[in-house]
């Protein structure tokens, strides 16, 4: 939401303002922000810009996407599945921008999206990212945030086999998840079983890591198993395995790496930036 805000404002057609409720925290991203709105009327604005559940929001304002166009970020699969609150929000007519292609098709599939599917693929500021200090402390980073069980268990196996391990369970500041995931050769990054985007991985591609990461679905536009990274089954003894296989074999280590570092270029955040400006443009 935060990058979005900020494409817009770097337009100078555009002036985007986001109302934050009593009862946010004083700690936020938007706090050193112009653009911070001191009342919440949706009606004044021309063009609404919501994701996840900030439909709700609008519950006083009925029918007002009939009204006022509306674009809807959408950033993770559930939104596809009826079970979850997300879905009964395709009914509203938006204009809807996946995070992915993947997540895109999954969306379309469902028939029930009022108004036009797009895709943004996720783009990431380079200039934010740490700089690399080679030879690296590190032999393993393990992004173990969403599969804890799994990465305490898969960083025990790799000390054993005398593996320098860092291994994230609990949630920590960007800057230094960042950081530590720099500080490896390869990194091992343990996504939900479908995610419409996985930041993670790609992070470590730009960070010159090798990576291992599982299929999610929203990680197939630059996870390419045995070209930019190793893709085994979520499994123990699959993830070791294929870590040993890059510790072991530096030149194919080191070839996927350069592909890798190659394929997530394109992942650059200007490109995310002038694809939302035409879209909005558009509207």
């Amino acid at each position: 939401m935060f990058d979005y805000f900020n494409h817009a404002k770097f337009s100078d057609r555009y002036i985007p303002e986001i109302f934050l409720t009593p009862e946010s925290t004083a700690d936020h991203l938007w706090s050193s922000e112009v653009g911070v709105a001191s009342r919440y009327n949706p009606m004044q604005a021309d063009c609404l810009f919501v994701a996840g559940l900030d439909w709700n929001a609008l519950k006083a304002f009925p029918g007002i996407e009939n009204e006022i166009p509306v674009i809807n970020l959408i950033q993770g699969i559930r939104h596809a599945r009826p079970s979850d609150p997300l879905f009964s929000f395709l009914s509203k007519r938006a204009i809807r921008i996946c995070v992915s292609l993947e997540l895109a098709d999954v969306l379309r599939q469902t028939r029930k999206c009022n108004g036009p599917v797009l895709a943004i693929p996720n783009g990431i500021d380079c200039s934010k990212l740490p700089k690399v200090q080679n030879p690296r402390d590190t032999d393993i980073f393990i992004a173990g945030i969403k599969q804890p069980g799994l990465a305490r268990k898969l960083c025990e196996v790799l000390t054993t086999h005398g593996h320098s391990v860092d291994c994230i369970v609990e949630s920590v500041e960007r800057s230094e998840f960042l950081r530590r995931m720099a500080s490896a050769q390869v990194a091992v990054t343990l996504p939900l079983a479908a995610e419409g985007f996985y930041l993670p991985a790609l992070e470590a591609m730009m960070l010159g890591c090798a990576l291992v990461c599982p299929d999610c679905t929203g990680n197939r536009g630059f996870c390419n198993h045995e070209e930019t990274c190793l893709m085994p089954p979520a499994e123990l003894d699959a993830l070791a395995a294929a870590v040993q296989k890059l510790a072991d074999d530096a030149p194919y280590r080191d070839a996927m790496v350069d592909r890798a570092m190659a394929k997530s270029a394109q992942f650059d955040i200007r490109r995310e930036r002038m694809a939302f400006l035409e879209i909005l443009n558009d509207v």
